[in-house]
C-alpha cells in the first residue's frame, strides 16, 4: 500500500474541510449561505491543489 498518498489524501480531506468551515462561520460565509454548494466544491478543489502540491513535494523529498 501507498502510504505517502494515502496521508497525503487524508490531509488534503481534513485541510478541504478546514477551509470550508472557516469561510462558512465567518460574517461573509453566513451572508452567502445561499452559495454554499459553491463555496464548497471551491474548498473541495482547493484541497486537489494542496494534495497534489504536497504529493510533488513528498515524492521530491523521498527520491
Amino acid at each position: 500500500m501507498d502510504w505517502f498518498n494515502l496521508i497525503i489524501n487524508v490531509i488534503a480531506i481534513f485541510i478541504g474541510l478546514g477551509v470550508y468551515l472557516i469561510i462558512m462561520h465567518t460574517k461573509w460565509g453566513r451572508e452567502h449561505e445561499q452559495y454554499q454548494f459553491a463555496i464548497m466544491l471551491a474548498a473541495v478543489l482547493a484541497a486537489c491543489l494542496v494534495g497534489g502540491i504536497l504529493r510533488v513535494a513528498v515524492q521530491g523529498l523521498v527520491a
